[in-house]
């Protein structure tokens, strides 16, 4: 009897399994479907309403990214050119990824990702990881279980918010016909893997096609009140500036949605580029669950506190460069400083505040914006084609534009709260 660790415990190691041809084959089309989902739920945070659902979004849409990008970097250890393996693998599937860019409404989004997407992809890493030979394609399995897991946990979460969203019979209808529509159109794509054979072969967009536009206004529910924006204040008097910490941290929500205009119109760019973006997507919108946190910890009530609503009018009027470059070496960059700047955010938690909860989440707030400075240098370098003192300017300029914006309506003092 052989012993359960021969071969180093791992699976189909006497059997032929699939070919390097086949394997590049399957990933190429598994990595531009985790791709092109990466888009289409970032594009869609945008005009999604209902908060905990642009959060899970705005979570997937990076992991999808990252996903993409593992097995891309798989493609060039199995002999495919590292051009090839950012390009589209078939041009079917092109089409019906194209075509669920264009879902609308949050019904229509959620029964393309729960009931054609996710489901398939699923099968397709399943499938792959039980055909192929553990031991030749370690690598490959190693990485496709962490996936694997990942969009467990992530089919299960859209599971949830399906069944919150989809309430009545007209919106299961409605998700039941446009994810049959979506799933018809796979099929004829040949599936995730392309390993399908019953369908016809030829796909036809249903909604016209064309480029998907980044929406210029967010929606939002009603989980939140809103304010144009809040009075500053000083640190000795703790408990309000406390608040409005917690409610500048709940704001960040809309740098998070206002990223989707970069990430999805930007194009030309380096896949490092997109994943990038996609992580400083992310780390906003964590940061506006930071602020969610605590305040349902200090206040005991998760909507205690507003949105602010100010920033909305100036980040969607801008260009994806302005945007960016206003954010990164403008807004960011500044927070560098010391004091006041983050480092100051965090001491202020930790000494006068002395909240736990809050000094670890401004700890890490400050971590990733050291980080998103540094991204920021980086793609900004490659993207602008100007010297250094002409992106200054043009970070100056977004800087003058958003304090313009700020004063165009009076602050409002901080809410009356328990300890406020």
């Amino acid at each position: 009897m052989n012993a359960p660790y021969q071969f180093a415990g791992l699976q189909r190691a006497k059997e032929p399994g699939l070919s390097v041809e086949k394997c590049a084959r399957r990933i190429h089309r598994m990595a531009y479907v985790e791709e092109r989902l990466m888009f289409m739920q970032a594009a869609h945070i945008v005009t999604t309403p209902q908060r905990d659902l642009k959060g899970l979004l705005s979570r997937l849409q990076y992991e999808d990214g990252l996903h993409s990008d593992i097995l891309k970097n798989r493609l060039t250890e199995l002999r495919v050119p590292r051009g090839k393996c950012h390009g589209v693998p078939d041009e079917r599937l092109e089409v019906v990824l194209d075509e669920a860019m264009h879902s609308h409404g949050s019904v229509e989004l959620l029964a393309a990702l729960v009931k054609v997407f996710k489901p398939a992809l699923l099968d397709a890493y399943r499938c792959y990881v039980r055909q192929t030979n553990g031991l030749a394609d370690y690598e490959s399995v190693r990485q496709m279980r962490t996936i694997i897991a990942e969009e467990e946990q992530a089919f299960s979460l859209l599971e949830e918010a399906y069944g919150d969203v989809v309430r009545t019979n007209a919106e299961e209808e409605l998700a039941t016909e446009w994810a049959g529509t979506l799933a018809r159109m796979l099929g004829d794509a040949g599936g995730i893997d392309g390993e399908v054979e019953t369908g016809s072969g030829s796909v036809q967009p249903v909604r016209g096609g064309g480029c998907y536009r980044v929406a210029r206004r967010p929606e939002r529910d009603d989980t939140f009140s809103s304010v144009w924006d809040f009075l500053h204040v000083d640190e000795d008097r703790v408990p309000e500036r406390l608040a409005q910490m917690i409610a500048t941290r709940l704001g960040e929500i809309t740098i998070a949605e206002a990223l989707a205009i970069v990430l999805l119109e930007v194009e030309g760019q380096p896949w490092s580029f997109y994943v990038a973006i996609s992580r400083h997507m992310w780390d906003e919108m964590r940061h506006s669950l930071f602020g969610e946190a605590a305040a349902e910890q200090v206040y005991g009530d998760r909507a205690a506190l507003p949105l602010r609503d100010f920033e909305i009018e100036y980040l969607f009027e801008m260009t994806p460069l302005e945007l960016y470059a206003m954010l990164g070496i403008g807004v960011e960059a500044a927070l560098m400083k010391y004091p006041p700047g983050k480092r100051a955010e965090y001491e202020f938690c930790r000494d006068q505040a002395r909240h736990p909860l809050m000094t670890t989440l401004q700890d890490f707030d400050w971590a990733d914006e050291v980080e998103h400075v540094q991204i920021a240098r980086r793609q900004l370098q490659e993207w602008f084609a100007g010297d250094a003192d002409e992106l200054s300017a043009l970070a100056e300029q977004g800087m003058a534009f958003r304090a313009r914006t700020r004063r165009l309506h009076p602050p409002s003092p901080m809410p009356n709260l328990p300890g406020v």
